[in-house]
């Protein structure tokens, strides 16, 4: 049987999470779940939890996440390499915990069967992304585990830094050196074992490369298999949704929660699966979990 590795990464919302692992449940699949060093709490709740058909794996010395930070690159790696050391899959999803499948595991399995090869990886293509991605990778962002850490005077000071540092690069037209080319896109995607493997020859380089880069976990992974022979495997490079396989509305959120009003489109959806979620809006959550079981009977 091939199996399919889902590799989460959590730090909130339970309910959602809960039924993330509920939907992924099957014999052919093995699931392995980061939950951030700080919530606590989440990973109380989760430390029981018991699959009946799927392998579960719960990483017990997960780290400290933070948005934009290159902790999330490393939460990815340290994903990626348990799993490789694990057992041998077809494919690798990387998911958020507040993500879920649209379509059954039959058809997830053999839509992936279908296209064995091809990597599912989104890429931002426009001008907007470009000049957004050469201010991301070429300046140095210092102190981005406080970029979110508003409302104390440790993030007043460090911003003070850091922006008086990206000042003096605008001034001075700085580049930070680099030998490829950068690309940009979601970091949720679905790769191959090969593409995984290529993913971990790079780690120090990586790791050293994105330290002082803004949302490196958004860069390394398209930076890397498009300088490769990888990038011939891509499924679409033109539209990231297609190129990922997930539904993601970035026009009217960043991104866009799901509301209920929203089960028609997301199960008429041909995408995999979609994000985000949000347990305030649990009906649409419930609506989609009762179509996928019945797809199963």
């Amino acid at each position: 049987m091939m199996k399919h590795a889902f590799l989460i990464i959590a730090h909130n919302e339970y309910p959602i999470l809960e039924v993330l692992l509920s939907m992924l449940d099957d014999e052919r699949n093995y699931i392995y779940l980061h939950i951030d060093k700080r919530a606590v709490a989440l990973y109380q709740k989760i430390k029981g939890f018991k699959t009946k058909k799927a392998g579960f794996y719960l990483i017990e010395k997960s780290i400290k996440v933070y948005w934009g930070d290159i902790s999330l690159v490393k939460a990815e790696y340290l994903l990626f390499e348990t799993a490789l050391k694990n057992g041998t899959y077809v494919y690798y999803h990387l998911l958020s915990g507040t993500d879920l499948p649209i379509k059954s595991q039959d058809y997830i399995h053999e839509f992936f069967h279908k296209n064995s090869g091809k990597e599912f990886v989104g890429f931002w293509q426009n001008a907007a992304h470009q000049r957004d991605l050469e201010r991301k990778v070429f300046r140095y962002y210092f102190f981005t585990q406080r970029l979110k850490d508003k409302g104390n005077l440790l993030h007043e000071i460090t911003s003070l830094i850091r922006n008086a540092v990206l000042a003096l690069h605008k001034i001075s037209n700085y580049r930070r050196k680099t030998t490829f080319e950068f690309k940009k896109g979601g970091q949720w995607v679905s790769i191959t074992e090969n593409a995984v493997s290529y993913l971990l020859q790079y780690k120090s380089t990586i790791l050293k490369r994105m330290k002082y880069t803004l949302c490196p976990d958004e860069i390394f992974i398209q930076t890397l298999l498009w300088n490769s022979p990888f990038r011939e495997k891509m499924y679409c490079i033109n539209d990231a949704n297609i190129g990922c396989m997930r539904d993601i509305d970035w026009e009217r959120g960043n991104p866009y929660i799901w509301q209920n009003s929203d089960y028609k489109r997301l199960v008429d959806s041909n995408k995999i699966f979609a994000r985000k979620f949000h347990s305030k809006q649990m009906q649409v959550v419930h609506e989609i979990q009762k179509s996928y079981s019945k797809q199963h009977t």
